[in-house]
C-alpha cells in the first residue's frame, strides 16, 4: 500500500516533468534547418533516438531517452579518449537535457555507467569546451540525485566525492566558460544536500581544498615576488607572478562559488577563511584585492540569509572579523575598492546583528560617522551611491525592533538613537549638498526603522526637509516628498501638521502655503487618530466651504474652483484615517455618524470617498482579527492590538443597521453606473450586522420588492439628469442578492419564492438578478446544502423556465446552471440531459460571455458524468417513463450530446458539432478510443453537407481531431477524411479555403508527405505542391531576414494572447506565416489585397494619408466642408495640369494683359463662354461629389450579353485643342 501511495504521489510530478522535457525537445527539433553543424548534429541524433524508440514501441519518456543515449555513447567515447567529437558533443548535450527530468532511481542505478563515459571527457584537456560543459551538467544532475550513504566514500574511490573533486579541478581551468560552468555546478550540488542532512556531506571537503589552494598559491606568490634582483630573473619572476596571480584569482573564484551555496560557508572555517582573505587584501595587487573582497561579499551574504540554520559563531570571534574588515577601509576616492568594501560592511553587520544584535546596534553611531565621509561633495557618484546603500542597509538590519519596543527606553538605547540621528541630520549640511538625494533615502530608511521611536529624534529632520521642500529652486522635491511621506507614516498627521502647518489661506514668506502635503497625507496616513480628522479637517473643510460661497457670490469662479478642489482633497484623507484608527470607539460618535450620513445624502461629489472610508473602516478591522498582522509589523500592536480590533467590530455592528438604512436610500437614488462602490460598502456592513438586524432589513426590502414587481409603473426607470435611475424592483433585487451570503437558513424559503417569481418575469434584468440568487447561494456552504435538499423543486423550476428566458438573461442563467451542476448529487444526474440542449445551443450565441458560460457548463456536466453514478432517463421530460437507467460515464455523456446531430435544423447540428469539439478537446485523454473513432466517422460524413454552417463546425472538429487524438486512431480515417475536406478547398466563403489548407498542413506535419499524398485526390495534388513551395519561400525569406539582422541587436517580443482559452486557440488559431503563405497561393488580385491588409495592420506599416493636389494649383482650404474629398489613403499620381486659355495670356505685374500680334489675328473669344467654362471647372474642383455624380451619369452601362457600352455625348465641333493635355492617357503603375 505504501508503494502504491508513493507511486500515486509521484505520478503528477512525473507528468509535469515530461511536459517540461517535451517543451525543451521541441525547441531542439527546430534545429532541423540550422546551418550550424553542431546544432544540426543535435537534431539528427535526437531524430535517430526517437525513431528507434518508436520502432521498439517504447513510450518517449525521460528514462527511455537516457537508456537510448547511453547506448550511443560507446560509439563516440571510448574508455580513454573521445573517438567522434561531433557525435559525442550532440549525445552528451542531449543527455544533459534529459537527465534533469529522469527519476532519481534511474540516475543512481546508471551512476557508474554514465561516469565511465564522462570521465575521459572531463580529464581530456583537448576536448571541446562545449562538450565539457555538457558533461559537467550531466555530473551535476547525477550528484544531486545521490543518497547520503553514497557520499561516505573517500575521494580516491569511484564515487560522488571523486566526481565532485573533478568539478573542483575544472573550476580552476584556464578556459573561462568551462571554469564558470564547473563553479556553478559546485554551487548547485552543495545547495542540495541529500536528505535528511541539512548540510552537504562534502561541504567541509570543498572548503578545505579551497583554503589549501588559496593559502599555498598566495604563499608561493609572495615568496616569488621577493626573489632576486637581476634583470633576467626579474623578467622571469614577473611572468611567473602573472601566472601565479591568475591562479590565485581562479582559486578565489572557486572559494566564492563554494561560499555562495544556499547553506553558506562552514561556520567552523569562517575565521580561517577571513584570515586568508585579510592577508590577500593587504597586498598591493589590485586584482587580488578585488577578488578577495568579492569572496567576503558572498560569504556574508549567505551568512545573513541563512545564519539561523547554521551553527552559531562566537560573538568575540565575529567581533574580531568585524574589526579586521573595518581596518581595510579604502580611500574615499577609490572607485574600485570603496563600493565593494561598503557592500561588505553592510552584509557583515547584517550577519553580526544575527549573532549579537545588541553589540551591532551599539556600534551603529560609529559606523554612521565613518561611512558619512564617503558622501562628501566631489566624490565619485559610484562611491556616493554605495555609501548611501550601505547606510540604508545598516539602518534596516542593525536597529532591532524589540529594543525600540522597550518601555521605557534604556539610557544606552536613547544615547545610540540620539547619536545616529545627529549623524543623519549632519548629512543635510552644505558639506554633503551634492549627495542630498541619497541622504533623503537614508532618512526614509531611518524613519521606517525607528517607527514609534522616531519622535523626538527625527523631528528636526522633518523641519529641515520641509524648509528645503518649500524652496522654489530646490531640485530634489521628489526625494523630499519621500522623506515627508515616511514621516507621516511614522509620526502621524497630527504631529506633521503641528510641525508644518498647511497655511491654505493667505500664504506668505513667513507663512508658506503647504497644500502639497495633502496628497502626501492621503497616500501615507496609517493607524492615525480619527479624532484629528474630526477636530481639524472637518472644521477646515467647513471654513473653506464658506469661502467658496463667498467667492461664488462675488463671481470669482477661479478662486471658488481652487477652494472646492481643496475641500475634495481634505475629504480624500478620510479613508486613510479610517484604516485601523487607534481611537475608533472614542472618536466615532453619533454626531460624526450623522455628519457622514448628511454628506452621503447631500454632497454627491464626496459620496464615493465616504463610502470608501466606511468600507475600509470595517474591512481593516476584520482583516486584523483574522490575519496575524503583528508578525509583519511588530510596531502595530503598540498602536492597536487585535483585541482592540475585535472590540471595534463589535462597536461598529451596533451602528450597522442605521448605516445600512442610509446606504440603501442612497443606493436607491443613484444611477446604475455609480452604484458599485455603494454596494461594496453595503456588503461590508452586512458582514458585521447582527443576525436580527439582517432579518428585519431583509423583510423590509422584500416588502418593497413585491409591490414593485406587481406595479408596471415601478418597472420603468426614472430619469435623473444625464443618467437614469433603475426601477425599484431592480434596486431591491440588487440588495437581496447582496444580502444572500449573510442571511440565516430560515430565510432561504423566502429566497426560493423570490427566485421563482423573478425568473418568470418578463423583464430581462429582473430575470438576471433572479438567477444571481441561486449563484450566490451555491457559493456558500449552507446555501449549497439548501440547494441539495431542494434539488427536485429547483430542477423543475429551471427546466420549466427555459422557454421564458430573455436573451439578455441567458448568461446569468447558464452561470446559475454551472453552480447548480457543481453541487448536483449523483442521484439527480437526470438533470443533465434535461438542460443539455440549452448548453449546446448556447455555444452558438453571439454574446461572448454567454458562449464561454455554455462551454463551461458542458465541461462541468462532463466532470459530473465522469464521476460516476446513475442517470434516471425516465425522469427526463418527454422521455419514456419505462426507460431503464444508464450508468454515468464520459462515453455516455458523449452519446447524449451526439443526439443533437439528428436535429432538424442546421443551427442545432452545427451547435452540437461545436459542443462535441469542445468536449473532445477536454476529455481526449479519458475518452474510450472506440467512442472517439465512431465520433470521428460520424462527423466525417457532415463534411459532405451542403450547409456551410454545418461544414464550418465540422472543420473545427476536424482540427481538434488532427491535433489531439492519437495518430493510430486518425490515420485509418484519412482515406475518407482528406477527400471530404478537399471538397471545400476551392470555397472562399467563410475562409473555407484557408481553413482547409491549414488542416492539410497540420496533417502533413503529423503524418508525413507519404501518407497524405497516398490519400490525396489527383485533381488536388497541386495544393500539395503549393504548400511545399510556400514553405520553401517562407524558409528562404526567414533566412534572408536573419542574415540581414545578424549585425543588429535582437529584440525579444512577447506574443500577445489572442484567444480567451486554449480550446478556441486550437480551433481558430493559426500562425501569421500560414496566412502569408495562403496569400501567396491565391490569384494575383487577391494576393495584392491581402498583402495590403497585412501591411496596414502590421506595426511597422502604418496606414498613411495623402492630400490630392489640385489641377489648378490652388492651395488646400482646410476650412472647406469638402476638404475630405481631397484626402486619400493611397499615394496619388501626378495631377493633370489643366491648361486653359486664361493661363496662356501673358500679364504684367500689375495684372494687365499682354496680347501678342499672332494672337490678335486669330478668332475672337467670347468672354461669356470663357467665363462659363472657368466657373464649371472651378465648381468641379470645389465640389468633387458633383463631379462624381456626372461621371456616374456619363459612365458606361450594361448592354446585351452584359457588355459595357460607353456614352459619347461629346460634340463633334468641340475645340479639342485646349483639352489635349487632359485627354492624354496616363499609365498607372502596377504593383
Amino acid at each position: 500500500m505504501a508503494l502504491l501511495q508513493d507511486s500515486a504521489e509521484m505520478a503528477p510530478k512525473l507528468a509535469e516533468e515530461q511536459i517540461s522535457l517535451n517543451g525543451k525537445l521541441a525547441k531542439l527539433r527546430h534545429h532541423k534547418t540550422s546551418k550550424l553543424p553542431h546544432q544540426k548534429q543535435v537534431y539528427l541524433t535526437l531524430e535517430a533516438v526517437e525513431e528507434t524508440l518508436k520502432e521498439q514501441n517504447t513510450e518517449l519518456t525521460a528514462s527511455a531517452y537516457v537508456v537510448a543515449l547511453l547506448s550511443i555513447l560507446p560509439q563516440a567515447i571510448s574508455i580513454s579518449e573521445v573517438n567522434n567529437p561531433e557525435l559525442a558533443g550532440a549525445t552528451v548535450y542531449l543527455l544533459d537535457v534529459v537527465l534533469q527530468h529522469a527519476p532519481n532511481a534511474l540516475l543512481v542505478s546508471k551512476f557508474a555507467s554514465i561516469l565511465s563515459y564522462l570521465t575521459p571527457v572531463l580529464r581530456n584537456s583537448d576536448a571541446q569546451p562545449a562538450l565539457i560543459r555538457s558533461a559537467v551538467g550531466c555530473v551535476e544532475t547525477i550528484l544531486i540525485a545521490q543518497a547520503s550513504s553514497a557520499w561516505l566514500g573517500s575521494v580516491l574511490e569511484n564515487g560522488p566525492r571523486k566526481m565532485l573533486n573533478s568539478l573542483l579541478e575544472l573550476g580552476l581551468d584556464e578556459r573561462p566558460k568551462v571554469r564558470k560552468r564547473a563553479q556553478d555546478a559546485v554551487t548547485t550540488v552543495l545547495s542540495h544536500p541529500p536528505p535528511p542532512a541539512t548540510l552537504h556531506p562534502a561541504l567541509n571537503m570543498c572548503a578545505d581544498l579551497a583554503l589549501t589552494l588559496v593559502s599555498e598559491q598566495y604563499a608561493e606568490f609572495t615568496g616569488k615576488s621577493r626573489g632576486g634582483r637581476k634583470q633576467k630573473q626579474q623578467q622571469q619572476q614577473q611572468d611567473h607572478s602573472a601566472v601565479s596571480e591568475r591562479k590565485i584569482i581562479f582559486s578565489l573564484q572557486l572559494t566564492r562559488a563554494i561560499a555562495m551555496n544556499d547553506l553558506g560557508w562552514p561556520t567552523s572555517k569562517v575565521e580561517q577563511l577571513c584570515e586568508t582573505l585579510f592577508s590577500i587584501s593587504r597586498s598591493t595587487e589590485e586584482f587580488l584585492i578585488n577578488a578577495a573582497l568579492d569572496v567576503f561579499q558572498s560569504l556574508f551574504t549567505t551568512m545573513g540569509e541563512s545564519y539561523e540554520d547554521n551553527e552559531r559563531m562566537d560573538s568575540a570571534t565575529f567581533a574580531k572579523i568585524v574589526d579586521s574588515i573595518m581596518n581595510l577601509r579604502p580611500a574615499e576616492t577609490d572607485q574600485q575598492r570603496a563600493p565593494t568594501w561598503l557592500a561588505i560592511v553592510a552584509q557583515c553587520f547584517a550577519a553580526y546583528s544575527g549573532v549579537d544584535e545588541a553589540k551591532a546596534f551599539a556600534r551603529l553611531p560609529q559606523l554612521f560617522e565613518m561611512i558619512s565621509e564617503f558622501l562628501k561633495s566631489g566624490l565619485p557618484p559610484t562611491v556616493v551611491t554605495s555609501a548611501s546603500q550601505c547606510l540604508i542597509a545598516l539602518a534596516s538590519t542593525c536597529i532591532p525592533p524589540k529594543v525600540l519596543l522597550e518601555k521605557p527606553l534604556t539610557n544606552s538605547t536613547k544615547r545610540t538613537l540620539s547619536n545616529v540621528s545627529k549623524s543623519a541630520l549632519s548629512l543635510l549640511s552644505v558639506k554633503y549638498q551634492t549627495a542630498w538625494k541619497e541622504v533623503f533615502g537614508i532618512l526614509v530608511a531611518l524613519f521606517d526603522a525607528l517607527d514609534v521611536a522616531a519622535d523626538p529624534y527625527l523631528v528636526d529632520a522633518v523641519v529641515t526637509v520641509g524648509e528645503l521642500r518649500e524652496g522654489e529652486q530646490f531640485e530634489g522635491r521628489t526625494e523630499a516628498d519621500d522623506v515627508l511621506s515616511a514621516a507621516i507614516r511614522v509620526l502621524g498627521p497630527d504631529k506633521i501638521l503641528e510641525i508644518l502647518p498647511l497655511n491654505l489661506e493667505n500664504p506668505g514668506p513667513k507663512r508658506p502655503g503647504r497644500a502639497f502635503l495633502l496628497p502626501l497625507l492621503r497616500d501615507n496616513i496609517r493607524n492615525a487618530k480619527l479624532n484629528h480628522f474630526i477636530n481639524y479637517m472637518v472644521p477646515l473643510s467647513d471654513h473653506l466651504s464658506q469661502k467658496v460661497l463667498e467667492f461664488v457670490e462675488k463671481e470669482k469662479s477661479m478662486e471658488a474652483k481652487i477652494y472646492s478642489t481643496l475641500i475634495e482633497q481634505i475629504w480624500s484623507l478620510l479613508p486613510r484615517y479610517c484604516d485601523l484608527p487607534s481611537d475608533l470607539r472614542q472618536s466615532f460618535t453619533q454626531k460624526f455618524a450623522e455628519l457622514l450620513a448628511n454628506v452621503l445624502y447631500q454632497k454627491v461629489e464626496l459620496r464615493q470617498v465616504c463610502c470608501k472610508a466606511l468600507r475600509i473602516l470595517v474591512e481593516s478591522n476584520r482583516v486584523y482579527t483574522e490575519v496575524d498582522l503583528e508578525s509583519l509589523n511588530p510596531f502595530l500592536a503598540v498602536k492597536l492590538s487585535r483585541e482592540d480590533a475585535k472590540k471595534n467590530l463589535e462597536f461598529l455592528s451596533t451602528m450597522a443597521s442605521k448605516f445600512l438604512a442610509v446606504l440603501f436610500n442612497v443606493f436607491n437614488q443613484t444611477a446604475t453606473e455609480h452604484r458599485h462602490y455603494i454596494l461594496d460598502t453595503i456588503i461590508a456592513f452586512l458582514s458585521i450586522t447582527l443576525p436580527e438586524d439582517i432579518i428585519s432589513t431583509f423583510h423590509k426590502v422584500v416588502g418593497l420588492l413585491n409591490p414593485a414587481l406587481d406595479s408596471a409603473a415601478a418597472q420603468k426607470p426614472t430619469p435623473s439628469g444625464n443618467s437614469t435611475i433603475p426601477p425599484i424592483s431592480h434596486t431591491m433585487l440588487d440588495l437581496i442578492v447582496a444580502m444572500v451570503p449573510f442571511l440565516p437558513r430560515s430565510l432561504y424559503r423566502d429566497l426560493s419564492i423570490i427566485f421563482v417569481t423573478t425568473i418568470q418575469n418578463d423583464d430581462a434584468k429582473v430575470q438576471t438578478r433572479g438567477y444571481r440568487i441561486v449563484s450566490k447561494l451555491a457559493q456558500s456552504e449552507i446555501g449549497s446544502e439548501y440547494l441539495i435538499e431542494s434539488m427536485d423543486t429547483l430542477e423543475d423550476t429551471m427546466v420549466s423556465s427555459a422557454e421564458k428566458i430573455a436573451p439578455p438573461a441567458r448568461t446569468a442563467r447558464l452561470t446559475s446552471l454551472i453552480d447548480i451542476v457543481r453541487v448536483l448529487p449523483s442521484s439527480d444526474l437526470h438533470f443533465i440531459p434535461a438542460i443539455l440542449p440549452e448548453a449546446v445551443i448556447g455555444t452558438k450565441e453571439v454574446n461572448e460571455k454567454t458562449r464561454e458560460a455554455a462551454y463551461q457548463l458542458l465541461v462541468e456536466m462532463g466532470d459530473k458524468m465522469a464521476g460516476g453514478g446513475s442517470v434516471s432517463i425516465s425522469k427526463v421530460a418527454n422521455m419514456d417513463t419505462n426507460a431503464p437507467d444508464v450508468d454515468a460515464s464520459i462515453s455516455e455523456y458523449f452519446t447524449m450530446v451526439s443526439a443533437g446531430l439528428a436535429g432538424s435544423t442546421p443551427h442545432m447540428i452545427s451547435a452540437t458539432i461545436t459542443a462535441l469539439s469542445r468536449l473532445l478537446y477536454q476529455y481526449k485523454n479519458i475518452l474510450e478510443l472506440d467512442v472517439a473513432s465512431e465520433l470521428v466517422a460520424t462527423i466525417d460524413l457532415f463534411l459532405t453537407s451542403k450547409n456551410r454552417e454545418v461544414v464550418k463546425a465540422a472543420l473545427g472538429f476536424v482540427k481538434v481531431v488532427v491535433t489531439t487524438l492519437p495518430k493510430d486512431l486518425v490515420e485509418p480515417r484519412l482515406e475518407t477524411l482528406v477527400p471530404n475536406l478537399l471538397q471545400w478547398a476551392h470555397e472562399h466563403h467563410a475562409r473555407f479555403k484557408l481553413k482547409v489548407k491549414h488542416l492539410v498542413e497540420r496533417l502533413l506535419r503529423r503524418f508525413g508527405i507519404e501518407v497524405i499524398e497516398r490519400v490525396f485526390p489527383e485533381d488536388d495534388k497541386k495544393l500539395l505542391a503549393n504548400i511545399r513551395k510556400s514553405k520553401e519561400r517562407a524558409r528562404r525569406k526567414k533566412e534572408s531576414a536573419e542574415t540581414e539582422d545578424a549585425g543588429g541587436q535582437e529584440n525579444a517580443t512577447t506574443r500577445k494572447k489572442k484567444y480567451l482559452s486554449e480550446f478556441e486557440e486550437a480551433i481558430y488559431g493559426s500562425s501569421s506565416e500560414d496566412e502569408e503563405e495562403y496569400a501567396e497561393s491565391d490569384t494575383e488580385d487577391t494576393k495584392y489585397k491581402k498583402k495590403q491588409i497585412k501591411g496596414s495592420n502590421s506595426k511597422g506599416n502604418k496606414k498613411e494619408t495623402y492630400i490630392v493636389e489640385s489641377k489648378f494649383d490652388d492651395p488646400l482650404d482646410l476650412l472647406d466642408k469638402n476638404v475630405l474629398a481631397r484626402m486619400s489613403s493611397t499615394k496619388p499620381t501626378a495631377p493633370v495640369k489643366v491648361t486653359s486659355r486664361q493661363s496662356k495670356i501673358k500679364t504684367t505685374e500689375s495684372g494687365k494683359m499682354l496680347v501678342d500680334d499672332e494672337e490678335a489675328g486669330k478668332k475672337a473669344i467670347d468672354p461669356d463662354q470663357e467665363m462659363l467654362e472657368q466657373l464649371a471647372a472651378q465648381a468641379a474642383e470645389a465640389n468633387p461629389f458633383g463631379a462624381y455624380v456626372d461621371a456616374v451619369k456619363n459612365g458606361p452601362v450594361r448592354g446585351q450579353r452584359n457588355k459595357l457600352k460607353f456614352k459619347n455625348k461629346r460634340g463633334r465641333d468641340e475645340d479639342d485643342e485646349d483639352m489635349a493635355d487632359v485627354r492624354k492617357p496616363h499609365r498607372r503603375t502596377r504593383f
